[in-house]
């Protein structure tokens, strides 16, 4: 790897103060697991592995404030993706490419090295060519995005129309509102998200109140937080309020033994964990009495 410039200035503690402590905590299985890792000047880069594909982050530091960036759906500023780039940087800083490295490189090599290196990129990767300004390789989006507008500017303002556009979205409109009224017709992740933020902020707080350890509670909230992203959102199960037994039945048995091959300690775990869980949905009205003790009895040890 290439000998790295200064550091850059940020610390640990910078990076748990940017964020809510929920999701510093979160951001900790991401530590380490990143791929196509860079620097250029006081911005780091990398790719890593999410719920919904591969995520494009980055993280500049100005020695004063952190600016991220990523490209997973989560709708907020500082993500926990962001915040194990810059954990996995303080930890390994060797392992990123300072990218001056390769412009001091650069300026070494005649411009006809520089041309044949250019034309051997462009072979692999033809994109390369429209930041380059040859026309007809632009980015795919971009592209589309230049027929659209092409469109709108070609056809002529028509009053009838108009008209029909309106009938449209009135019956898209009862087609949308039909949807919602119908709980099998598709399920909103964001609202997964949405309510398991809040439930497990709360069930914390129950667990602190009953003199439950912090680190009980903080192995309760991982697992809980793995059931939510890689079973109920990812699948598009449903919302952590509407699962049935048969449901955390399919979860342990299809998901966890079957695929994931999990420990028998760790299945007891999170068995445990959805036990305490839906304990507190049900202590807290959250959830019908009936269901919730079905949860329940399912997952106490054999």
């Amino acid at each position: 790897m290439a000998e790295q410039s200064r550091l850059l200035n940020f610390s640990e503690t910078q990076l748990a103060q940017a964020v809510e402590a929920k999701i510093f905590h979160r951001a900790q299985s991401y530590v380490g697991e990143f791929t196509h890792r860079l620097r250029v000047g006081n911005t780091l880069a990398g790719r890593v592995a999410g719920d919904y594909g591969v995520y494009a982050v980055s993280l500049s530091s100005d020695g004063v404030q952190l600016t991220p960036s990523c490209t997973c759906p989560a709708d907020i500023e500082f993500c926990k993706h962001a915040v194990a780039l810059g954990l996995t940087y303080l930890e390994e800083p060797d392992s990123f490419y300072d990218l001056r490295s390769l412009a001091t490189q650069l300026e070494q090599r005649s411009p006809a090295d520089l041309s044949t290196l250019i034309v051997q990129i462009a072979t692999r990767h033809p994109q390369v060519l429209g930041m380059l300004g040859v026309e007809g390789f632009a980015d795919e989006d971009d592209d589309e995005e230049e027929d659209e507008d092409e469109d709108e500017e070609d056809e002529p303002y028509d009053e009838e129309d108009e008209d029909s556009a309106d009938e449209l979205d009135e019956e898209d409109e009862l087609e949308e509102d039909e949807e919602d009224e119908d709980p099998g017709e598709g399920v909103d992740v964001g609202a997964i998200y949405e309510e398991a933020d809040l439930l497990l902020d709360e069930f914390q707080e129950y667990l602190k109140g009953r003199g439950v350890k912090h680190a009980q509670g903080t192995l309760y909230d991982d697992l809980l937080q793995t059931f939510v992203d890689d079973y109920l959102a990812a699948y598009e199960v449903g919302k952590l309020t509407a699962m049935t037994r048969d449901e955390i039945d399919a979860y342990v048995r299809d998901y966890l033994q079957d695929r994931e091959r999990t420990s028998k300690r760790k299945l007891g775990d999170t068995k445990r964990a959805l036990a305490t869980f839906y304990t507190f949905l049900r202590e807290q009205g959250r959830m019908a009495p009936e269901v919730a003790d079905a949860i329940i009895q399912y997952c106490q040890p054999s």
